[in-house]
């Protein structure tokens, strides 16, 4: 008896949010509810990704001879 712990419901409560969070992820990745531009907290979608995609876009507004615009929230 002194030597028993109890249960942890965190376990059990994790699993169910996992399922949750996966069908969640499923439904917005059905139906293109996220811009492709949208890196953060998806797979396969890396910050190397993000980074090159805003190089290819400033280096294209530059051989354009465009002003572009950019916003930086952290």
């Amino acid at each position: 008896m002194a030597n028993n712990r109890p249960d942890s419901l965190l376990t059990s409560f994790s699993k169910l949010l996992e399922v949750i969070y996966k069908r969640i992820l499923t439904h917005i990745n059905n139906h293109n509810i996220l811009a492709n531009e949208q890196f953060g907290f998806r797979s396969k979608s890396t910050t190397v990704q993000a980074f090159r995609n805003l190089i290819f876009k400033i280096l294209q507004a530059f051989n354009n001879k465009r002003i572009d615009g950019g916003n930086f929230l952290t």
